[in-house]
C-alpha cells in the first residue's frame, strides 16, 4: 500500500524537535525505529502532514552509566540495550528484559524511546523498568522534565507527554545491594510474539531470607504495564517460602486487570499471572542470576 504523501523533517537537535513539533500544530508524528509507526501509516491508520525523523539529533542514543544510575537516550536500540556491557553489569533484568523483544531484526531498529512512547500494554521493557524505579526524561515547550515511568503512563496506548513534548531519555538508578532481579513472557504461539503476560521482579533478602526490598512488574496485565503494589507490600518483611510465594501470586492476579483478545480471555490472563509470578518468584529464590540467563 502506497504511502499517503507527507513532510519529512530530519532536526539535528532536540530543541529543533521540539520546535518542528510546535510549526506543526498537531499535525505531525515523530519516527524513531518506525517499527510501530510505518506499519500504522501504510495501513492509512494515521496520515500526518509532517514526520519528523529523530535519527539525526545528536546525543538521544548514547547509552551510560552516571555515577550510580543509568542513562539511556531515547533513540537507543534495543539491540544495543541488550548488548550494553553497562547494563549487563547494573542492570542486567533489563538487558535481559531488551533481548526477549519481537525478533533480532526488530530490536536492531526498535528504540527504548519509541517503545514506551508507544504505551503498549505488553511491553516487554516496561515491566522491568517498572521494577527498576525508572524515570522518563521529556522535553517539549515548557523545557524539560523527569517523571516516574509509574506516572508515564496513563491508559490504553496513552501517555503524560502533552503536546509538542517527546520522550528525550529513561534513566533508572542503581538497586540495593544484593538484588536479584528477572523477566519472563509466557507466549502461547511464539517466542517472537508480544506476551500475553509478562512479569517482572526484584528481590533484595536479609541474612534470614527475609524480603527486605520487592519489586513486581506486569504486563499485558492491564490497559497499561503496572506494579503490583499490593502484591509487593505483602511480601515485604516475609521469608521467601512457598506459603509467601504463593500469597504474592495469587494478589497480583487480584490486582490484574486485563483485557480479552484472540490471543486470551480476561480470565485466562489473570491466570496466567497467577502461575508465572509464582514461577519467577520461585525461580529468584533458587536461583540469585536469573536474569543473566
Amino acid at each position: 500500500m502506497r504511502l499517503a504523501p507527507f513532510e519529512l523533517s530530519q532536526p539535528e537537535t532536540v530543541d529543533e524537535v521540539v520546535a518542528a513539533l510546535a510549526e506543526a500544530d498537531g499535525d505531525a508524528c515523530l519516527i524513531a525505529g518506525g517499527t510501530a509507526l510505518v506499519p500504522m501509516l501504510r495501513l492509512g491508520l494515521l496520515r500526518p502532514g509532517r514526520v519528523i525523523a529523530l535519527h539525526r539529533a545528536r546525543d538521544l542514543d548514547r547509552l551510560e552509566a552516571r555515577g550510580a544510575a543509568l542513562h539511556i537516550g531515547a533513540m537507543a536500540t534495543l539491540a544495543a540495550v541488550h548488548r550494553s556491557s553497562v547494563i549487563w553489569s547494573g542492570w542486567p533484568m533489563l538487558a535481559a528484559a531488551a533481548g526477549k523483544v519481537a525478533t533480532p531484526a526488530i530490536r536492531s531498529t526498535a528504540t527504548i524511546g519509541g517503545n514506551l512512547g508507544y504505551a503498549e500494554a505488553a511491553s516487554d521493557l516496561a515491566p522491568a523498568l517498572l521494577c527498576l524505579d525508572a524515570e522518563v526524561e521529556v522535553a517539549g515547550p515548557a523545557g524539560q522534565r523527569r517523571l516516574p515511568l509509574s506516572e508515564f503512563f496513563t491508559g490504553f496506548y496513552e501517555t503524560a507527554l502533552g503536546p509538542g513534548e517527546l520522550v528525550t531519555a529513561v534513566g533508572a538508578p542503581a538497586g540495593p545491594p544484593g538484588a536479584r532481579g528477572g523477566y519472563i513472557k509466557f507466549c502461547p504461539r511464539s517466542a517472537e510474539d508480544k506476551p500475553l503476560v509478562g512479569v517482572a521482579a526484584m528481590l533484595a533478602l536479609d541474612g534470614e531470607g527475609r524480603c527486605r526490598h520487592v519489586r513486581i512488574g506486569l504486563g499485558a496485565a492491564a490497559p497499561t504495564a503496572i506494579r503490583a503494589a499490593r502484591a509487593e507490600a505483602g511480601l515485604g518483611g516475609q521469608v521467601l517460602d512457598d506459603a509467601a510465594i504463593q500469597a504474592a501470586a495469587d494478589t497480583a492476579a487480584a490486582e490484574a486487570d486485563p483485557i480479552s483478545d484472540l490471543m486470551g480471555s480476561r480470565d485466562y490472563r489473570r491466570a496466567m499471572v497467577r502461575v508465572w509470578v509464582r514461577r519467577l518468584l520461585s525461580s529468584l529464590r533458587a536461583d540469585p542470576d536469573v536474569d543473566r540467563r
